[in-house]
């Protein structure tokens, strides 16, 4: 950790040939006639002496007279903070021991209002946009400096601006001429108005906010300056502020739109407070301009919930449209249809002429689908060369089978590519509410089943989907008369499959997993059973006792000083609205004596939106145990990480769904960046799901991904065998999956 203050005098009529362009660009400053310089401390995070003496010769050529400090350690950074006041942190962004998100956020704990400025190498832009959402204040680019000194100038001003906005808001009492003093050096606009909405004082950053000049917006009505929602509500701004009443709105932060004096309009974030000025009521508006912000919020949601290829909607927002579409079927006692559709023979495209023919060929597909398109309908695409559409307000079949065959036709027209012309065929599966389902969930799932039997009939037909598609009405009773008796008749295995630490490589805990041996038919999947015990209600002890033999299991071994490792247990929908589900746990945990901080719970994240409040109350109440909770499958629901900050959760785990094709598809390579950026920025783990080859590690590795489990670290294995890969591994590695048993 160095401690230096720059004061030394240096031969400023010497060329320097032989430095880099960033120290000549620096010398050249220099050589500038300044005013007197304006004294900075600085706190530099950065691993490169080097490069802060060139950051420092930039800040001192640009007018400051900087003392620094050069910390590039977590432990001194705090103690940076605990001795010393600092008026601006530069930090890198690569660094051996940490990276410049972690330093922000060592430094947002500190001091939350020090101005924080990224001066770094090339990074990622889901990197910078992380950075700028966390709270970084600019990201500036070593290889061209010239920003620096200007990013540094407005960051110092808006860190005086809060100081200063905090100061007004605490003195709302004092004097007009104190306050134009305070508020005209703020970053945000500031405006003052009557009872009536009538403009009194306006700030500076008023005047650079709208373009209009303070003598020319005082006596002005505020309204005039916001959107109107309508012009059936006359001139109600978006936000619904009531220029009548101004005293309900004081306090209540919201979001407007405004227009500034070309017409053009722009989102605006609004507080009102109250004051008193010689026994008049008049009201302090601070105003800020969130067109970045938004535009960097858009910019996620569509990477989340539109495929980059075609630009219709992806799976996650498809799913999320169609639980809304049966909900309100269900009200109106109408119909709701899903066709599934897959190209017949793509891959043959994409084997015999490009990847890039491909891609071209998926276009004119999803423009075709989309031409062909009733209003009312939404066409997605899952991924790959699967296509879904959505029917509202449908009659059964007979509407469902005209579009199935409008669809057929429109696909089997010739297709240009590449000079010539190719002939593609489509097979379609549809499903209809209610009889085929009531959640999105299954009726894409017996959607896709009639889709295979389409192709099972020859390809380029439309099939509907009937119940002797997934399983015989016979076979389904006995399957259910047999797992009614299976857990009294001990035929349930819990199995083991292992999580990594993608740094170290070391075993850092494990994924219960249930498994049915069945006496007469072997190993039964879950995917034939577990429905049937959600749907039945099996599930509830079923599930209870995953809990208890996983949790006794872990005892086991913890007694045994194999491992102190976390076991995570699944919760399923009808475990988690059961009311005793928290004196439940607590029961498995006394009974067994596990360490509760040894157990870790996964619930879905629809889960969380069937009753919030419910959710929010339970998780709360097992957390204060020192359980762990995870959101399971992340993506495949219809929620969002900002709607997860009202839960206590630890951990996220991205679905296989989204690991499977990275990094060479490139919607789930965005996607994925975008999840854990934002999963990180709100302080949660993340654990990826499927991770079966070492290109997934190294992506994963390098976009920060904290844990990983998937088959090439091991399938799920018997206690048995989990027990021998403990002992096998220890403290050290975990091997991979060809010394690991598969089942």
């Amino acid at each position: 950790m160095d401690k230096v203050d720059l004061k030394g005098d240096r031969d400023d009529a010497v060329n320097f040939p032989e430095l880099p362009a960033l120290a000549q660009s620096v010398h050249a400053m220099r050589m500038q006639p300044a005013n007197t310089a304006v004294a900075l401390r600085v706190l530099c995070i950065d691993d490169c002496e080097d490069d802060v003496f060139l950051i420092i010769e930039t800040l001192r050529a640009g007018g400051y007279e900087p003392e620094y400090r050069r910390v590039c350690r977590r432990a001194d950074i705090v103690a940076a903070f605990a001795t010393e006041k600092w008026d601006l942190v530069i930090s890198d962004y690569s660094m051996p021991q940490l990276n410049g998100l972690d330093a922000l956020g060592l430094v947002r704990d500190c001091s939350p209002d020090v101005p924080f400025v990224l001066v770094s190498g090339a990074v990622a832009q889901q990197i910078a946009v992380a950075a700028m959402a966390a709270g970084a204040g600019d990201y500036i680019m070593k290889d061209d400096t010239t920003r620096l000194v200007p990013a540094v100038r407005r960051e110092l001003a808006e860190a005086e601006g809060r100081r200063a906005r905090h100061l007004a808001e605490a003195n709302l009492s004092a004097s007009e001429a104190l306050l134009n003093s305070v508020v005209n050096t703020a970053a945000d606009g500031i405006m003052v108005i009557d009872e009536t909405g009538r403009l009194e004082f306006v700030n500076a950053a008023v005047e650079r906010m709208f373009g209009w000049r303070p003598l020319e917006l005082i006596g002005r009505n505020f309204d005039s300056l916001l959107v109107p929602r309508s012009k059936a509500q006359g001139n109600s701004p978006s936000s619904g502020l009531d220029m009548n009443n101004l005293a309900q709105s004081v306090g209540v932060g919201r979001e407007v739109k405004a227009k500034r004096r070309d017409e053009t309009l722009f989102p605006m974030e609004l507080t009102l407070g109250e004051m008193r000025v010689d026994g008049k009521i008049k009201y302090a508006c601070i105003m800020r301009d969130v067109s970045e912000r938004k535009s960097a919020e858009e910019r996620i949601h569509q990477l989340a919930h539109y495929d980059k290829l075609t630009g219709l909607p992806n799976r996650a927002l498809f799913s999320q449209l169609l639980e809304q579409a049966l909900a309100e079927a269900k009200y109106s006692k109408k119909h709701v249809a899903v066709l599934f559709i897959d190209l017949d023979r793509f891959k043959l495209i994409n084997d015999s002429l490009s990847h890039d023919a491909g891609d071209a060929v998926l276009k004119q597909v999803a423009r075709r689908l989309t031409e062909s398109q009733l209003k009312r309908n939404t066409i997605a695409r899952f991924g790959g060369d699967e296509f879904v559409v959505l029917m509202r307000d449908c009659n059964i079949p007979t509407d469902a089978a005209e579009e199935a065959q409008r669809l057929l036709t429109a696909i089997a027209q010739p297709m240009p590519l590449e000079g010539q012309e190719y002939h593609l065929t489509a097979s379609i599966g549809i499903s209809a509410s209610p009889s085929d389902g009531e959640n999105a969930q299954t009726m894409l799932k017996n959607a896709d089943i009639a889709m295979y039997r389409a192709k099972e009939h020859g390809k380029n037909n439309y099939q509907f989907y009937s119940a002797q598609m997934n399983l015989h009405s016979f076979e389904r009773l006995v399957l259910e008369r047999f797992l009614r008796h299976a857990l009294e008749q001990d035929e349930f295995r819990v199995f083991y499959q292992p999580k990594i630490d993608l740094v170290s490589g070391r075993l850092t805990g494990m994924e219960a997993l249930l498994r049915w041996m069945h006496p007469g038919m072997g190993m039964i999947s879950p995917v034939k059973f577990i429905p049937l015990a959600e749907e039945t209600g099996l599930i509830v002890p079923i599930g209870a006792w995953v809990l208890k033999a996983a949790c006794a299991q872990n005892k086991i071994w913890a007694d045994q000083g194999l491992a102190r490792l976390r076991v995570a247990v699944n919760l399923s929908a009808r475990q988690f609205a059961q009311d005793d589900l928290h004196a439940t746990i607590l029961n498995v945990l006394e009974e067994t004596g596990l360490d509760p901080e040894l157990l870790e719970l996964e619930i879905t994240e629809s889960v969380t939106m069937d009753n919030p409040e419910h959710a929010a109350e339970l998780l709360r109440k097992l957390k204060a145990l020192g359980i762990k909770l995870a959101i399971d499958d992340f993506g495949t629901g219809y929620s969002s990480l900002s709607y997860l900050k009202r839960f206590p959760i630890d951990n996220v785990k991205i679905d296989r769904s989204f690991i499977k094709d990275i990094p060479h598809d490139g919607d789930d390579v965005a996607i994925t960046q975008a999840v854990i950026a934002m999963a990180h920025s709100l302080g949660l783990k993340v654990i990826a799901e499927g991770v079966e080859s070492e290109e997934h590690v190294t992506f994963l590795r390098d976009h920060r991904c904290e844990e990983a489990q998937g088959y090439l670290f091991g399938a799920p294995m018997s206690a048995a065998d989990f027990t021998d890969l403990i002992a096998k591994c220890g403290s050290g590695v975990l091997p991979r999956a060809a010394s690991i048993p598969k089942y």
